[in-house]
């Protein structure tokens, strides 16, 4: 149960410190913080025979987290049963691998590997509770009650900095990227459209990069005296209620295009093509010249790449890893 915001009642402390307890059965369990290196965490690995499938996308946004020394140590760590194999924490140490980083955790030895009177085992209750995604945590503990798209958005910003498809962001990247486009996200999500096409993240986060550059979305001061008032704003209200189209022009095509039922096959795949698409479309509506139709290309997006060069790279850098040692 979650009650309303207020004081919070104070919590006993006065159960058993779990550093060293003795288990029924006379065994012991320890927990106990310890600084895991790139090395430690190699041999603990050694250890585990029976996990679940490792998820590359999973270890290498933790990578990026220690990489960039955000990594925050909490109670959920790396534990092992009492026959010393690992049942928690695969993707914890094979990060520390990847990023060559030593990091804090809580590490607990000698959970039961079986349960006295049961079929199971530890590793059967490890996991099991709803994890909170990036959206969650944006609502929950930030107060963003747009968390869902702002987390979709930010991604696939993170992705036309990065300049490759980036997946499962973590909380703390998600905001390092919204607080370096705070005013265009805000700006598309409070005027974007109902209509399906109009209002996917690839379009939101290709007109927030865009966006971006002008100055009206640079500091808070300017924002609020001006926000709206450039040209690549007005084309994103011209999109969204199709006011003042011109007939061949870019942005035309762009709207055509995604109003239409071939627009319902858009789906997260399709986000970063169809950013790349509009933010072609843009770069030469502002040229102003009629076009035959739209097609791909990658000058609309190294253009708005180009104006914002050092917070593509402050973002870009969010991503980047140490190269992984090659197997022999």
């Amino acid at each position: 149960m979650i009650h309303d915001a207020g004081a919070p009642a104070k919590v006993e402390k006065n159960g058993q410190p779990a550093a060293k307890l003795l288990r029924q059965d006379g065994e012991i369990l320890q927990s106990q913080w310890m600084d895991v290196t790139p090395e430690m965490a190699k041999r603990w690995l050694d250890n585990n025979f029976r996990n679940r499938p490792l998820v590359g996308d999973v270890v290498a946004a933790y990578a990026r987290d220690m990489t960039n020394g955000v990594w925050v140590p909490t109670h959920q760590g790396i534990a092992f049963n009492d026959a010393d194999e690992l049942i928690d924490g695969q993707h914890r140490l094979n990060a520390i691998v990847r990023s060559a980083k030593t990091v804090r955790m809580m590490v607990t030895f000698g959970l039961p590997s079986k349960i006295a009177g049961s079929e199971m085992t530890t590793m059967d209750a490890v996991d099991r509770g709803r994890t909170r995604s990036v959206a969650d945590q944006l609502k929950i503990q930030h107060a963003m009650k747009d968390g869902s798209v702002i987390a979709a958005i930010c991604a696939n910003l993170g992705s036309i900095c990065h300049g490759e498809r980036t997946r499962r962001l973590s909380v703390g990247q998600t905001l390092d990227i919204f607080r370096a486009f705070e005013h265009a996200v805000i700006f598309v999500i409070t005027h974007r459209s109902k209509e399906y096409g109009l209002r996917t993240t690839g379009v939101l986060a290709a007109f927030a990069f865009a966006l971006a550059t002008e100055a009206d979305f640079t500091d808070e001061e300017t924002y609020r005296a001006g926000c709206g008032s450039g040209i690549i704003s007005r084309m994103f209200e011209t999109l969204v209620d199709g006011d003042g189209l011109r007939e061949k022009m870019p942005l035309t095509h762009l709207r055509a295009f995604l109003v239409s039922d071939d627009a319902k096959l858009l789906n997260r795949g399709t986000d970063r093509g169809v950013a790349e698409l509009v933010l072609q479309a843009v770069w030469l509506e502002m040229k102003g010249k009629p076009i035959g139709k739209l097609e791909m290309g990658m000058e609309g997006i190294n253009h708005f790449r180009a104006l914002q060069a050092e917070r593509v790279r402050k973002v870009g850098k969010i991503f980047v890893l140490p190269k992984a040692e090659s197997k022999s």
